[in-house]
């Protein structure tokens, strides 16, 4: 098929008018195509987001669950050191208690030794004075004795001058007897004598 000056009925300034005009449709095309691969390609960079931050978000999850739990850790720590703690305040209490009690005792018996010591004193004071009366005592017993003793030996010498009276009286006695013996001897001889010269009477 021949054609002057035309395409297909068309002239060939009609064809490029038709090629001026079937451009820009390629344009068009062209420009539809990367307005529809960047359409297809926001939802897939939007699906990779939503992917990225479920995974994020899984990810914060974990960490918010081990915070969780590590929190719940923290706080049985808390609660059994709040227990030590409590068991430890009745411990210091208690002892406080019996630390107040042995201080009861100890200024009892601080008081007790007190007057336990003023006692002895009292009784020192009392032996001190018993000590002074037993020495006065012991002095007026050796005065005693000291006086019984001259007492004695005063007796002692009247006892030696009773001894010498009494022989003195017995030596007497027997001077005494001799005495009367020849007396009584002379008595009768003169009675002899006498009864001899009776017939010269």
């Amino acid at each position: 098929m021949f054609v002057s000056g035309a395409y297909g009925g068309f002239s060939s300034s009609g064809a490029s008018e038709l090629v001026s005009d079937v451009e820009p449709v390629s344009e068009l095309a062209t420009e539809e195509d990367s307005d529809v691969t960047v359409e297809l390609e926001l939802p897939v960079e939007a699906a990779s987001e939503v992917e990225s931050t479920v995974d994020a978000t899984s990810e914060l999850a974990d960490e918010v669950e081990s915070t969780v739990e590590a929190t719940s850790e923290l706080a049985d720590e808390v609660e059994s050191t709040v227990d030590a703690t409590s068991e430890l305040a009745d411990e210091v209490e208690s002892t406080v208690d019996a630390t107040s009690e042995l201080a009861d005792e100890v200024e009892s018996t601080v008081e007790a030794t007190s007057e336990l010591a003023d006692e002895v004193e009292s009784t020192v004071y009392a032996a001190s004075e018993l000590a002074d009366e037993v020495e006065s005592t012991v002095e007026a017993t050796s005065e005693l004795a000291d006086e019984v003793e001259s007492t004695v030996e005063a007796a002692s010498e009247l006892a030696d001058e009773v001894e010498s009276t009494v022989e003195a009286t017995s030596e007497l006695a027997d001077e005494v007897e001799s005495t009367v013996e020849v007396v009584g001897a002379s008595e009768s001889v003169f009675e002899a004598l006498t009864s001899t010269h009776l017939p010269f009477e």
